[in-house]
Order: structure tokens, then sequence, then C-alpha cells
């Protein structure tokens, strides 16, 4: 099966783009480089966020009334709604609509999609479970003085990482984004809100559900690409989903610390809005193909001059070596040929409007960074 799937894939290969001819241990290095990169990336965002695991509940348990009062109902009904749609009976009778369909309006698409989704559900259910009992961490009702306990094996409550929920419903979103691209952000955003419900719900920690996203990301990439590529799949799914992790640390620690003006926080701040703005100029001289624009300059490393001035508005060190790795990856990822190239882009109103778009993001971005910082008293 996993040949004719290969057949039907994305577009877009996995398979890296034949590279000039240069030793062979420069080219493998070359293509290694950015995954090695993203994971120290994704080490670094795993260790920031797990700072957060108890305050955060601690705040989410501040957020419901105690026993006998009113309970909120937006909370409520957002929990319980992530809870169903989570669920493997959910999940399952998504994939049997699409084999419905598939078969019913003879669609290979909706076909193959019915299948691999099956398949990526059933990796992240099985992974997640093994994971789950050979890690052993309490569920947040179990947390008392807030020390990390670990138990393996120990039966029902000490199964909280990674979350069961995420990673199924991340694995059939990638799966499902995958095959259909024109609606893939609807999709990615309904899986991370089913994830976002869990720790809404107390039912787990941030990492519990950070780490099942990511798991649910690799099983994803893995069942919806042939099965003798499940390396560079993993590759893949690694530096496709860590600049979304490192994003969501410097969020959580931006709501949660407030402004100072003790070093080096200022100094990060003003220093990355000049970088972020040196940035976006670069990006938009490099789209239009100005003449005098520099050979150096390139849409990667424009990107990501914009990404890490970003991070270093957040006033952190840490959140800012996390968003350079992140930034150094997808520029070696683009020198190693991966990256889109920009010479056989199209220019005229659609370019400028995605370029207006992207500069409009950005100012946003930067502003919430400023208007958000320690919103949330924890």
């Amino acid at each position: 099966m996993g040949d004719h799937i290969s057949q039907d894939r994305d577009p877009v290969s996995i398979t890296p783009h034949p590279a000039p001819r240069t030793p062979h241990v420069s080219v493998w290095l070359r293509s290694l480089a950015p995954l090695l990169f993203s994971c120290a990336a994704l080490i670094l965002t795993f260790v920031g966020l797990f700072e957060w695991d108890v305050p955060l509940t601690r705040f989410v348990r501040s957020l419901y009334p105690p026993p006998g009062s009113e309970p909120n109902p937006w909370l409520i009904q957002f929990s319980n709604i992530g809870d169903r749609l989570g669920k493997g009976e959910s999940l399952v009778i998504l994939s049997l609509a699409l084999l419905a369909v598939g078969y019913g309006l003879k669609h290979p698409q909706w076909k193959d999609a019915g299948w691999q989704s099956l398949i990526a559900h059933g990796l992240a259910a099985l992974s997640a479970n093994i994971l789950k009992h050979a890690i052993g961490r309490p569920r947040p009702k179990f947390m008392h003085a807030g020390n990390l306990e670990l138990s393996p094996v120990s039966g029902s409550g000490w199964d909280s990482f990674p979350s069961g929920h995420a990673a199924a419903a991340v694995a059939v979103a990638t799966l499902l984004a995958i095959r259909f691209p024109r609606v893939r952000w609807p999709i990615l955003a309904a899986a991370v809100a089913i994830a976002a419900s869990r720790v809404i719900r107390g039912s787990h920690y941030l990492t519990d559900v950070a780490g099942g996203t990511a798991l649910g990301c690799i099983m994803g990439m893995v069942a919806a690409y042939s099965w003798r590529e499940w390396r560079p799949s993993i590759g893949m799914a690694v530096c496709r989903m860590t600049p979304f992790f490192v994003a969501t640390l410097a969020f959580v620690w931006t709501i949660v610390h407030l402004p100072s003006e003790a070093w080096p926080f200022q100094q990060l701040v003003w220093g990355g809005l000049l970088l972020t703005l040196a940035g976006l100029v670069g990006h938009v001289l490099w789209r239009v193909r100005w003449s005098r624009c520099p050979a150096w300059l390139s849409g990667s490393l424009a990107r990501g001059l914009v990404g890490l001035g970003i991070g270093m508005t957040t006033g952190s060190l840490f959140v800012t070596t996390a968003v350079l790795l992140v930034c150094v990856a997808h520029w070696l990822d683009g020198l190693s040929g991966q990256g889109e190239s920009m010479a056989e882009s199209h220019g005229g109103l659609r370019t400028a409007m995605t370029e207006g778009l992207f500069v409009a993001a950005t100012l946003l971005v930067l502003v919430a960074s400023y208007a958000l910082k320690g919103i949330v008293p924890m």
C-alpha cells in the first residue's frame, strides 16, 4: 500500500533536490544540519515550557469556580467539545466518512486519505500509550506540591505525558493537511484547539500537550508517505513543526513576563524591533527583485532576520537562542536547495498582495508582543 500511496502524494516531494557534485559527506552534513538545529531548538522549547507546567495548571484551576457555584459555560463547553472530538471514536468515524466518500464517489484522494488517517491515528495512539505508561507522569489532578514525580507502569492517573488526544488529533490533521492542502490551516487549527482544550480541561500539563502534538505530527508525516521514506518523513516533520513550537514558547513567555528595565530586556526589545524592520525591508527588496539587491540576500535570510527580531522582542535570551536556532535551520535549508526559489516566482498584483499581508502580519505581531506582555498573572 505504501508504494501506491507514494505515487499520489503531495506534489512537493520530501526527497531532497539533486545537489551539485560535492563530496558525499558534505552533502550529508548540509542536509542533516537543518534537522540538528531544529532538534536543538525543540529541546530548548520543551525545557522552557516545562517551567510553566505547574503555574499554568494552577491558573487554569483558578478560572473554575468552587464546587457548588455556577460553572463558566464557555470553558466547560470548549473543554467538552475538545474532549469529544479528540476521542478515538470520533477520529475513526471521520476516517470512515472519508472512505465512504472515496469508494462511493470513486475519489482516490479521499480513499487514500481515509486509509492513511486510520494508519496515522493507530500509530499515534499506539506510540502515545506506550510512552504514557513507560514514563508514568501523574495527571494534574494528582499535583500537590508541584514536584515532578514519575512512576512508570503505575496504571490510571499516571499516564499524563504525552497527551493521547493531542497526538491522535494532530496525527489525523497532519495527514489531512497534506492530502487536502487548500484547507490545511482550518484543519490544523481545529487540531490545535483540541490539544489546547486538554490544558483548559485540566487533564494535562502544557508539555503533555506539546509532546502529544509533536508525536502526532511525526506519525502523520510517516503515514502520509511511502514507508521506505520514514526517515526523511520524520526529519521533515521535525523541521516543519519546530517553528510553531518555538512561537508557542515565545507567546507563553510574553504573556507571563512583565516588562523590565533590567539588562538585557530593553536591549533585546529595541534590537529586535530594528532587526525585524531590516528583515522586512530586505524581504520586500528580494521579493520584487530590485536591481541593486545584494547577491547574498535571500528570502530565507530575510525571513530569518524577521523571525529572530520578533524573538528578541520577548526580551529573553533563552527564547532568542531558541528562535536563532530555528532561523539558522531555515537558512541552511534554503542553502541546501530545499527552500522555494523566488527566481521562478511571478510578480504582479498577487505578489504585491502577498507581501502586503506578510508585512501587515509582522507589524501586527510586533504590536501584540508589546500589548500582551504580562497579561496572564502567574
